[in-house]
């Protein structure tokens, strides 16, 4: 058995093979990242699943603003999908702030277009 050390602080005892088959990769729904000194700059990566009749602005127009629920100021890297497909980031502008984040679209969303946005808090 291997001990393993997991995100809260707790261990949990592994086989050789389940340690091997681990998810330790960023597909794992909580990851801590520490700078040098140990202090945590990200720790929980979220998904949040909108549409683009949730942007404001003119249906198909580009320019268009969704506002995220996030509450993290840290201006960390967010990725964004339409129709599944990833959003270069030239095409999104980001802006942080206290309470959310807004993503103002440089391409043009329909309000039928799915968006997805991740992003660590």
């Amino acid at each position: 058995m291997k001990q393993t050390r997991i995100s809260d602080g707790s261990t949990v005892d592994l086989s050789h093979e389940e340690a091997e088959q681990a998810d330790t990769t960023a597909r794992a729904k909580r990851v801590v990242i520490v700078n040098a000194s140990g202090t945590v700059l990200k720790t929980s990566l979220q998904e949040e699943n909108r549409t683009g009749s949730e942007c404001s602005g003119i249906d198909g127009a580009t320019s268009r603003v969704l506002t995220l629920a996030n509450t993290s100021t840290s201006g960390g890297p967010i990725s964004v999908w339409v129709e599944d497909q990833i959003i270069a980031q030239i095409d999104v502008t980001f802006s942080h702030k206290a309470a959310s984040s807004t993503v103002t679209f440089g391409i043009p969303i329909r309000n039928t277009d799915t968006i997805r946005c991740r992003y660590y808090i």
